[in-house]
């Protein structure tokens, strides 16, 4: 099961959502790579954007990788909206950072593959090397993971290289919902939607606040795999085990 998401607040017997991410979402977050050469992945997100080699800061994808990738886990959902890069400079390097797809996923991609990549990014040429660089997503997806993936390799040595990777977006899907707890209770409906993947209380909440037919939940605290029901209408009723009712407050 994966940690708790930190979008979603629970005090008391409601779910608060709220807040809005105002600083990089990425700074100092856990990252992964396909391989790396002198720096690994978490230099691209060590707040340091000195584009300079000599900085050891600079993430840099192995020679002989044929389909780099980066990626870090913002340890949270959040709509992506902008990435900030910063490319390296230098006569061999300062076109390495080309032609790649920004991808959004709600869970980490090495645990479960047969997620969709949903691209909000799609980068064609060179990013200008030395100073940042913003780039705004084409489409906004919700998602606790940002993963960069080069499209093609050049001739010659053309390693995949990041300076630094910024991250912006609001927690906006989830801004201003609360959804109130009503303990051994369980709404009952034909149109019952269970996510495919293990759920979390507050990756129900968030996605019922994106299902605009949604206004209940229900969520089993003792299950540990496919724990949530997204309801679109129906009845509530006892329950004797482990399930709790979540109704959406308007």
């Amino acid at each position: 099961m994966l940690p708790l998401p930190k979008a979603t607040l629970l005090l008391s017997s409601v779910v608060f959502v709220t807040g809005q991410a105002a600083t990089n979402l990425a700074l100092r977050k856990p990252t992964t790579e396909s391989s790396f050469y002198g720096v690994n992945s978490s230099g691209a997100v060590d707040g340091n954007t000195n584009p300079g080699w000599g900085s050891m800061s600079c993430f840099q994808a192995g020679a002989s990788d044929p389909a780099p990738w980066w990626q870090v886990d913002l340890r949270g959902f959040y709509a992506i909206t902008t990435i900030v890069a910063t490319a390296r400079t230098g006569g061999c390097c300062d076109t390495r950072l080309h032609d790649f797809y920004v991808e959004v996923y709600e869970y980490d991609p090495a645990q479960y593959p047969s997620q969709p990549a949903r691209v909000c990014l799609d980068y064609e040429g060179v990013v200008l090397a030395g100073t940042p660089v913003t780039l705004l997503c084409t489409t906004v997806f919700t998602g606790r993971f940002v993963k960069l993936r080069r499209k093609f390799k050049n001739p010659g040595d053309d390693r995949f290289t990041i300076c630094e990777l910024e991250v912006y977006g609001p927690d906006s899907c989830l801004k201003g919902s609360s959804f109130r707890r009503t303990t051994n209770k369980r709404m009952v409906s034909s149109t019952t939607i269970t996510p495919t993947l293990g759920a979390t209380v507050e990756r129900c909440a968030l996605l019922c606040s994106e299902d605009n037919e949604c206004f209940n939940f229900n969520f089993n605290h003792q299950r540990s795999d496919n724990s949530c029901e997204i309801i679109h209408e129906g009845s509530t009723v006892d329950d004797t085990g482990d399930w709790d009712q979540y109704s959406l407050q308007v």
